[in-house]
């Protein structure tokens, strides 16, 4: 249900990525599971018997990486020597967020914010976070939005919708496995 509740529009097919946090155990059945339903996962933290788990679907990961915006953020914030996404690039780009999330969870210090971008989050609404330090927003739904309101609420309405869904799939006795194959 966790999955479910945090990661539907991902399982929807509407999201590139997402993140949810998993006790070890669950996080490893998770990957057992993900491997067999074609999706990627990336264990960025192990901490306190938990794990925190990047899950996406490579190929759409990999295009969504190559937008403009996404791409030149993600060199500004020091992901991309190039700018172009390479050969390998999302294991590089997502092992430099591991090491950054790691660092926080030890100094509670620099949190990265570009998870956002990486979890699909618009780059202006995140530079915008960055830049205002999480004040002065139009509105809060998934994220705060900085810009383009409207268009914010259509995602977050969409993103409800898949949520919704989702849980009265699980709730009618859907596994996980039907959940992400479904798409």
């Amino acid at each position: 249900m966790q999955l479910a509740i945090h990661c539907a529009p991902f399982l929807k097919g509407i999201k590139e990525s997402a993140v949810v946090s998993l006790p070890r155990d669950q996080a490893v059945e998770f990957s057992v599971l993900a491997a067999r339903t074609g999706l990627n996962w990336y264990f960025l933290l192990h901490e306190d018997g938990k794990d925190m788990v990047f899950i996406y679907r490579k190929k759409e990961l990999e295009r969504f990486l190559q937008k403009e915006d996404v791409s030149a953020f993600l060199k500004n914030r020091g992901y991309l020597q190039s700018g172009k996404i390479q050969p390998f690039s999302i294991c590089r780009i997502l092992s430099e967020l591991s090491r950054r999330v790691e660092a926080y969870y030890r100094t509670k210090e620099n949190f990265p914010h570009e998870i956002g971008v990486l979890l699909g989050y618009p780059t202006e609404d995140v530079e915008g976070f960055i830049a205002n330090e999480g004040r002065d927003c139009l509105c809060t739904g998934y994220w705060k939005v900085y810009q383009n309101e409207q268009r914010a609420k259509q995602i977050f309405a969409a993103f409800d919708e898949a949520r919704e869904v989702t849980v009265r799939e699980v709730l009618e006795g859907k596994e996980l496995l039907q959940l992400c194959t479904s798409i």
